[in-house]
Formats: C-alpha cells, structure tokens, sequence
C-alpha cells in the first residue's frame, strides 16, 4: 500500500535530522563516479569549482552555490578547477530507526541489491518543500557558517552533539528555504513590468483567444516561467486572469447596457452562451440570468 502524500506543514512538524558523517573535504582534483546515496547530502562550494552531473542535467558549481544530492538521484562529479573547499553534510531529514545502519552508497542504481535500494529514503525536502537539486541564494554565508560549526562539532561528537545536529541541520533548511522564498520574490520584482504589458495584451484584447507563446514573448520569458510567474504575481493563471477580466466586463453590459445575454457573451469573447453562462457561474456563483435578476430586477434576455 503506498503512504499518503505528505502536507508541507505536515512535514515540517516531523522533521526530525540526524547527520550520518560531516566533514570538510578538500581536493584539487575532484572526480566520483555515478553513483546514488540512499540520504541525502548537501555541500556547500566554499572554493574553487565542480562540474556534476545530477541525473541529465549538467550543472557547473562555483564559490556560494550550495547542492543538496537527494536519496535515489544518479550523480557523478565530472570535473573540478582549482583547489575545492567542498564542506558538507551527510543526513536523514526524518528520524529512522535504521539510520545507524545504513551506510553512505557509493555505486549505481543498477548494482545496488534489492535490500541496498529500499535503503533509500522518500525525497520530502525535493518532493514537499520544493529545494532545487542547485541552491543560489544571498545569504549563502549562512549555510557555511552553520556547515562548519556541524563539521566542527561532529569531529568531537560529545552527548550534546545528537540534539545539536538537529537544530543546525533544521537551521541550514529554514534559511535554505528562506532563502530560495526571497530569491524568487526577487526574480519577480525584476519581471514586474514586463508580466504588467502581459496582463495589459490580455486586458486589450480580452475578446480575443491570446496564445500563451505570444504572452510570453510580450514579457520576454519562457512559457514556463512566464506561467509560473505571472500566477505568483496576480494569484491566477493567464487564461484565469482573461476569463475574470472578461466576465468583469459582461457585468458592466448587463448592469449599463441594454444588450441580450446572447449578445454580451459574443461581445466578450465567447462562441456560445453555454460558454459564457458556465464561466459566469464558476466566476460568481450564479448564472447570468440570476445575476440580471438580482442587480437589474429584470428577466429580460
């Protein structure tokens, strides 16, 4: 039977880490082979630079960027430049009883054994709160501070050190997340004027079907981030954004103006009042009908 998805404020209440090795790894020629890991691992790039491979993607590391490997994901280190100062952490976001003994995996999928592979833990920070395989974020200092106060601490590994792991490692997560909140607040401020020429095409031509590859190249973005954008900006999509404008102005002919039902529908932008009458009711609750009958006190269309 599969677990059911956990919730993000779910998975908060139960983060419960535990480290399994930390150290501050320096090397001036960086290579490992593909391999998975069954925890996780994040490293912080304090110098110098990496080229990895995580799963298809190719990723080039330089000095702040911070990479958090995830249970089950395929990757090798394929080359380096300089001397890298790479400190980093392995550790179970949630406490398991196995956690003493699984051990840090340096093979393939493909060569691991049956028990190796249910060794793998369930991906929460990828799957539930959304951390990038690649972390660039502004208050990166952060990160290393607290990296090298864990390092630091693991090395003695007194009875303080298993409640001190938990509040670094949880602390590393929140400025993580933190961080990542921030950098896209920032992302958005910076396509603030252009998502606004987007919504104004949509608001000029509201009558009209917009394709969202000319919305896009209206704000000079992909489709993907001009959709994933422009929904954190105004809290709908683009076809949302122009079904509400849309419906804004049929209220406006049926309060002022003394056009049928048939004929506001056509006006603004839709084929048939079936059409109409169903994005009406899922804008304002009532049929078109009900609203002219409650705001005009007429039947008439």
């Amino acid at each position: 039977m599969e677990a059911l998805p956990i919730s993000k404020k779910s998975l908060l209440m139960q983060l419960s880490p535990n480290v399994r090795r930390a150290w501050n790894h320096r090397e001036t020629e960086m290579r490992l082979k593909a391999r998975i890991i069954f925890d996780y691992e994040l490293l912080y790039l304090e110098k110098g630079g990496l080229t990895i491979r995580i799963d298809d993607t190719v990723h080039t590391i330089g000095p702040g960027d911070v990479v958090l490997f995830k249970p089950g994901k395929e990757h090798e280190f394929i080359g380096s430049e300089g001397e890298c100062w790479m400190p980093h952490i392995h550790f179970d976001a949630m406490h398991e009883e196995d956690f003493e003994e699984i051990p840090i995996n340096y093979k393939k999928r493909s060569e691991c054994s049956e028990q190796e592979l249910k060794w793998i833990r369930e991906d929460v920070l990828g799957n539930v709160l959304q951390i990038p395989d690649v972390i660039r974020i502004e208050n990166h200092g952060e990160i290393l501070k607290s990296l090298q106060q864990l390092i630091h601490a693991y090395e003695r590994r007194d009875l303080d050190f298993y409640l001190f792991q938990k509040s670094v490692v949880l602390k590393l997560l929140y400025v993580i997340v933190k961080g990542l909140e921030a950098s896209e607040a920032n992302r958005l401020r910076a396509h603030h004027k252009s998502l606004d020429a987007a919504a104004t095409l949509i608001m000029e031509r509201f009558d009209d079907t917009i394709l969202l590859e000319e919305l896009s190249k209206t704000a000079t973005l992909s489709v993907f981030h001009f959709s994933r954008l422009f929904k954190q900006k105004y809290g709908l999509t683009p076809h949302q954004f122009q079904m509400r404008y849309r419906i804004e102005k049929a209220k406006d002919l049926m309060i002022y103006s003394p056009l049928t039902v048939s004929s506001i529908a056509e006006k603004v932008g839709y084929g048939s009042v079936y059409a109409f009458s169903k994005a009406f009711k899922q804008i304002e609750g009532v049929s078109p009908r009900k609203f002219i009958q409650t705001f005009i006190g007429s039947e008439d269309g």
